[in-house]
């Protein structure tokens, strides 16, 4: 009888949110105070303004949905520029853009929906709601709970497979795909957060192993239909909603720079991990969602206890008890506490925010993949900035975060571990830190300001915690990267050597020695781990943000041969240099080729550039 009540409730909130979705008048945006201080009608006036900036002379930006609500009472909704520039296409209540990682939290809604049934616990092993053997990259034989998968520390390392695919008719089911881009497990659970796609996907996936529905079919008959969400899909390729499915082709991508203005199609990748991002709809349509969380109705819970426990912290900055992570929702701090998660995909940027105090949300659509303005200027318009003293005392001291960090959301463990290396940086490029106690410190960069954690690991290592990952500190970053530095300029310096051996032998004037041919294939193997390393940073980029196994295996291979020629090389410039038939005026030539060969050897093994199947 309890769940019929909460089925009509649902159904009567979602009738109520349709009649209520209209913008306050004009004359009554005075009288709304947003949590920033601006009153509606100076919000309105702000990004009208944004807008007239950006299209001066040529347009800066493509296009951005903007709502604002404060509880069931749409207080703002504005479209600006095109979702198709060519078409002269404008943005308005029909254009569809997509989630891309808000689509999470609909995992997490449903989590908690069985979890207040008794049907799902938080804190269980979810290999045991899961089919025997599923997981096959283990590293550790501690439990990985939905708590783990909801704070992104289960310990998976970032996928190395393609996440996307162009081709609709080639998605497997979703326990099939997760198999196939399963990741290496490279941290005991609960240990280090690192945002993972593949984490999330796989609590969509215990959804549907507990349920029997698809999790597309499970969210449709418990969210989408209570709240009367009709104009959004979840499927990979949109096919659970036909005028999603059309609309969804009229709305274009962007790339803006100073200069120019890339079109880049529909942009219609598909997500075979779905539940990790694939959702597409209106504006409206996620506004409506995001009311139905800080409602007092709790449409989507059997009690509003549920609800209210959704929205505790799980994860918290430092030893403090101010949260970073509540049940899969991003928690941020501005003048307010804000709840909610943003998303990106290869078509476009979202954000969905909401002060669960005031009931103000904001939600924010737009098509570039790179965001624009609209996207990151509108959060601190209606919430306003972390003032200095929120979280401290009197005065704080002004700490010194020193050290190189590597982000925890990477690979470190494959062929593509040298990537991480690449994007490392200084605390001290984060910006200026305050101390504010309990290892919590208040960042300052460009005007901003944002909490981050303190943390220390079991193995005595310590971190940065940022909202959704980790910052690793890496005391040995400074020799990997000389060691990543020399492999290169000994592939530039074989490049040299070879160039005047070829000058010397085409104007006779090439000395005969023993050992220059093993010194040439030396060389050569050089080169080539240099170019298989290019090759394997390029198809990464251009093939779906992954390695294709049988890529992989190519690559790997040649690495292992390079490995194996400079090994030789070395070993035959050791022989000949303490042969008594060789003379020793030459001994310079097998230092340098021994010098040359070692450093990519080691690199090779560290930088495990010959490592495809366990990725």
């Amino acid at each position: 009888m309890k769940k019929i009540f909460k089925k009509i409730t649902a159904v009567l909130f979602a009738v109520f949110m349709l009649t209520a979705a209209t913008p306050i008048k004009a004359e009554e945006y005075n009288s709304v105070i947003l949590p920033s201080g601006l009153t509606a009608e100076e919000f309105k006036n702000e990004l009208e303004s944004l807008s007239r900036k950006l299209n001066e002379g040529e347009p800066a930006f493509a296009s951005a949905a903007v709502g604002v609500f404060t509880g069931d009472e749409v207080i703002y909704t504005g479209y600006f520029g095109k979702i198709d520039i060519k078409n002269k296409i404008s943005s308005d209540e029909n254009a569809v853009y997509e989630w891309g990682s808000i689509t999470k939290t609909l995992i997490w809604v449903s989590a908690m929906q069985l979890w207040e049934q008794g049907r799902l616990d938080l804190k269980r092993d979810v290999r045991e709601y899961l089919p025997d053997g599923f997981f096959r990259h283990l590293s550790y034989d501690e439990p990985i709970t939905m708590l783990n998968l909801m704070n992104h520390n289960a310990g998976w390392q970032e996928t190395a497979r393609p996440i996307w695919k162009t081709d609709e008719n080639a998605i497997l089911s979703l326990g099939e795909e997760l198999q196939a881009i399963e990741p290496a497990q490279i941290h005991r659970p609960g240990e280090v957060a690192a945002y993972s796609n593949y984490g999330a996907a796989v609590a969509g996936y215990v959804i549907e192993c507990i349920t029997g529905q698809d999790f597309c079919e499970y969210v449709r008959e418990n969210i989408f239909e209570p709240l009367g969400m009709e104009r959004t899909a979840l499927d990979p390729t949109h096919s659970d909603n036909a005028w999603v499915y059309e609309q969804r082709k009229k709305t274009k991508s962007y790339q803006f720079s100073m200069e120019y203005c890339i079109d880049l199609g529909s942009s219609l990748d598909y997500i075979p991990a779905y539940p990790a991002g694939a959702a597409a709809g209106t504006l409206n349509d996620l506004m409506t969602y995001a009311q139905a969380l800080v409602s007092d109705d709790a449409p989507l819970f059997q009690s509003k206890e549920t609800q209210e426990f959704l929205f505790t912290g799980t994860d918290f900055y430092g030893e403090s008890d101010i949260p970073l992570c509540a049940h899969g929702f991003w928690c941020n701090e501005y003048s307010v506490r804000v709840y909610g998660h943003n998303g990106a995909t290869n078509a476009g940027q979202a954000n969905m925010m909401f002060d669960l105090e005031s009931k103000t949300g904001l939600v924010v659509m737009v098509n570039e993949p790179g965001g624009n303005d609209f996207l990151y200027y509108t959060p601190t318009l209606v919430f306003g900035t972390l003032p200095p003293e929120k979280y401290a005392s009197g005065t704080y001291q002004k700490a010194d975060l020193s050290g190189y960090f590597l982000s925890a959301r990477s690979t470190y463990r494959g062929m593509l571990r040298f990537i991480p290396y690449l994007s490392a940086m200084s605390a001290n490029s984060l910006g200026e830190a305050y101390d504010l106690g309990s290892g919590v410190y208040m960042i300052e960069y460009a005007g901003e300001r944002m909490l981050a954690g303190y943390k220390t690991y079991p193995d005595g290592s310590i971190g940065v915690q940022l909202t959704s990952m980790d910052m690793i500190n890496d005391s040995f970053y400074l020799l990997e990267l000389c060691l990543f530095t020399l492999y290169l300029l000994t592939a530039v310096a074989a490049v040299y050597l070879l160039l005047i051996r070829s000058k010397l032998k085409k104007h006779n004037r090439q000395t005969a020695y023993n050992g220059a041919a093993i010194m040439t294939a030396g060389q050569t193997a050089r080169i080539v781990s240099v170019l298989a390393l290019i090759s394997t940073f390029v198809v990464y980029q251009t093939n779906q943000a992954g390695i294709p196994f049988a890529a992989g295996a190519v690559l790997g291979v040649v690495q292992m041969i390079c490995a194996a020629v400079c090994a030789v090389s070395a070993a035959g410039s050791v022989f000949f240099m303490v042969s008594k038939k060789q003379e020793k005026t030459f001994n310079i030539r097998y230092i340098l080729n021994i010098a040359g060969c070692v450093p990519p050897i080691i690199a090779i093994i560290y930088f495990e550039m010959y490592v495809f199947w366990n990725m």
